[in-house]
């Protein structure tokens, strides 16, 4: 009987599976909306709409892909100092919107030689609810700016109900000194705070500096920040995430742990990043909470020079994004996730590489899917996996390993291409580590996890020079050498020729293996040039 790949008698099977594979998520962003220049912030109000918030002091409705509600839903575009850092720079909608139609904006009103930050509300329109009245304001906090930078910018409310605002240090005056130390000033900080219904706030008893003896600001909820330009808070369990932008090496990524009001402090200008930027403003004793990760600007190597923080995903489009931190920057930075390693860390991985610059923030829609706002093109992004598809996976059937499907294919043994590994189904004639490539109909190529297999086949070919039975052996081998002057070598493990055989006619021929001890070889027919036919594995078993 001659040896044929149904009759093969023993194979063995090992996975290698990672403790957990942190697949990056390639990422591609899809023009949404256009025609709205200097947009630097997205957000939703519970309902289809995204709302557009414009630097020079207008929010826009955007009803669909690529359709702009005719009428701005606010202009104060002429209280607005427009100019820089300055402007309109945040909102968020109050989580009983559908009830009282308040919502919240962050800006820098045209008061005072250099502005006046103010925390407003305002009230959506009785007889339109794509208009807002702008007449409804009313003033929460005013914060004179000592310069015209650093202004911070981010709005959002958390899962506890209470409004955070997100304060820049003041571009180094607000503070004394612009460390971002003080805590008797509202710069540098994230402030928590409850408004009223009486057009006024109160401060949550549980915010870290409420009853404090030594004047500290009780709005206060984390401080040590540069300019937090954009912050978020995840609807599953309440954590802040902050994108403090940097100083003149790094960009870094806050989280603090919703529920914990201990009153974090994140360091600067003691440190920017996790390097001490100026050890005079570094204070005896005190606890400063290191940045998740950071991003080098371009004189230590990076690319990043204003981060822009994100969002974690929560939407029902992308399974392999879900609970991933999404974040971007100002220049080329990319698009990036960070991602939860099952030890309490995260993965930093580039989800996209961009070859524009001015993406200005990353909100949510209803359904909690992604956009990204872009203020020197006017644009919003949606942000879509670009190969939602599951990594493909390795299936064995016999000595057949049978890939997912997909479009085409490259297989490859222990790192190189497999011969003849171009299709979906493949004879593993040789042991090793198995990966598949795969090409799916959208241009997407998956790689999968390497997967182990013990084979005791020897290579087929289209033209087969060479047919061996039995396999496994125990004493002896026969060859069926179908075409003549060849030489068929044995190699061990290492390399070393244990076997040589030459045969000048193609015939049947014996080849013993009682001398071999058990394991695998390496069978070789080489033509009489020195060519290799044909290359496989035979197992000696006994």
């Amino acid at each position: 009987m001659y040896y044929f790949r149904s009759l093969v008698l023993l194979v063995l099977f090992v996975v290698l599976l990672p403790v957990r594979a942190q697949q990056p998520v390639e990422l591609e962003l899809v023009p949404w909306a256009q025609g709205l220049s200097a947009a630097v912030d997205i957000t939703h109000c519970g309902d289809g709409r995204l709302f557009v918030v414009r630097q020079w002091g207008r929010i826009s409705i955007v009803t669909d892909s690529m359709q702009n509600a005719p009428t701005p839903f606010l202009d104060i575009s002429t209280q607005i100092i427009y100019n820089g850092e300055r402007g309109l720079l945040g909102m968020a909608f109050d989580p009983d919107y559908a009830t009282n139609g308040f919502f919240y904006v962050n800006y820098v009103a045209n008061v005072g030689a250099n502005g006046t930050t103010r925390i407003s509300r305002f009230r959506v329109s009785s007889t339109n609810p794509n208009v807002a009245d702008p007449a409804s304001e009313v003033v929460l906090i005013s914060l004179p700016q000592p310069d015209p930078i650093h202004n911070g910018g981010g709005l959002v409310f958390g899962t506890d109900g209470y409004l955070y605002c997100a304060l820049g240090d003041g571009g180094g005056a607000g503070d004394p000194n612009g460390t971002g130390q003080a805590t008797t000033d509202l710069f540098g900080c994230v402030l928590r705070i409850k408004p009223e219904a009486d057009s006024t706030y109160s401060i949550p008893p549980d915010n870290p500096f409420v009853g404090s003896p030594n004047g500290e600001r009780a709005e206060i909820w984390a401080y040590g920040l540069r300019n937090p330009y954009r912050i978020a808070i995840d609807p599953a369990n309440g954590d802040l995430w902050i994108g403090d932008v940097g100083q003149q090496y790094w960009e870094e990524v806050d989280r603090w742990p919703g529920g914990d009001n201990s009153g974090p402090n994140f360091g600067w200008s003691c440190y920017e990043g996790n390097d001490y930027f100026n050890a005079l403003n570094c204070t005896t004793g005190e606890q400063f909470q290191p940045p998740l990760v950071v991003q080098a600007h371009s004189i230590n190597g990076g690319n990043f020079c204003a981060i822009v923080g994100g969002e974690v995903y929560h939407g029902a489009l992308y399974p392999r994004l879900q609970d991933r931190f999404v974040y971007t920057d100002y220049c080329t930075g990319g698009v990036r996730t960070l991602t939860p390693d099952g030890n309490g860390g995260y993965v930093d991985q580039l989800g996209a590489a961009l070859a524009f610059f001015g993406n200005s923030s990353v909100g949510t829609d209803v359904n909690g899917e992604l956009y990204i706002t872009n203020v020197s093109q006017g644009k919003v992004y949606k942000v879509k996996d670009k190969c939602p598809m599951a990594v493909p996976t390795i299936t064995p059937d016999g000595n057949d390993l049978i890939s997912t499907e997909g479009a085409s294919y490259e297989w490859l043994l222990d790192g190189q291409p497999f011969p003849d590994g171009t299709t979906q189904t493949i004879y593993a004639w040789a042991t090793g580590s198995y990966v598949v490539r795969v090409t799916f109909a959208n241009g997407c190529v998956k790689e999968s996890v390497p997967y182990f297999h013990l084979s005791t086949g020897v290579a087929p070919s289209a033209e087969r020079v060479l047919r061996v039975f039995p396999t496994p052996a125990s004493s002896e081998v026969w060859l069926e050498l179908l075409v003549g002057s060849v030489t068929v070598i044995v190699r061990d493990a290492s390399g070393r020729v244990v076997l040589q055989e030459r045969a000048p006619s193609s015939a049947r021929m014996p080849l013993g293996v009682s001398a071999l001890s058990v394991g695998s070889y390496l069978v070789e027919v080489a033509s009489g040039s020195g060519t290799i036919l044909q290359r496989g594995r035979l197992l000696v078993a006994r």
